[in-house]
């Protein structure tokens, strides 16, 4: 049995994958992604601020609104400079983090919860709290 030309490129096409970025805006929506997914301060003080700006991007094709931002310990907080981010737009989120007077390995998270269905964001910051030497 012989296929048309049109059948078998139509049966071609079916099979060949389609990228996983195309298929994630498919469905259209506001879509966030965060960069760098985690920030190493290096070195650091007891009772010392430390502070990083992520960027937050939308690569979906509406809004991304910025609903709740959480982080795992009190001594870390997060701000977004605006919590609307149009289309192909961006933004930061200025993370700061009090080594207070911890010691040693010192690593927190921030989750960031917004319209884009996919999924909560999450970025890390860890820092190495030097203890001064009396």
């Amino acid at each position: 049995m012989r296929l048309s030309p049109v059948v078998a490129v139509s049966a071609l096409l079916l099979t060949v994958p389609v990228p996983a970025r195309a298929q994630a805006t498919k469905g259209g929506g506001a879509r966030m992604e965060i960069e760098p997914s985690q920030h190493d301060f290096g070195s650091a003080r007891q009772d010392q601020k430390l502070v990083y700006d992520f960027v937050v991007k939308n690569t979906g094709t509406e809004d991304l609104t910025l609903l709740r931002i959480a982080t795992s310990c009190g001594c870390t907080a997060a701000l977004p400079a605006e919590r609307v981010v149009p289309p192909g737009g961006s933004t930061t989120l200025q993370v700061t983090l009090e080594t207070r007077k911890y010691k040693g390995a010192l690593e927190r998270s921030i989750s960031v919860a917004s319209n884009d269905r996919r999924r909560v964001g999450t970025v890390r910051v860890k820092a190495f709290v030097e203890v001064p030497e009396p």
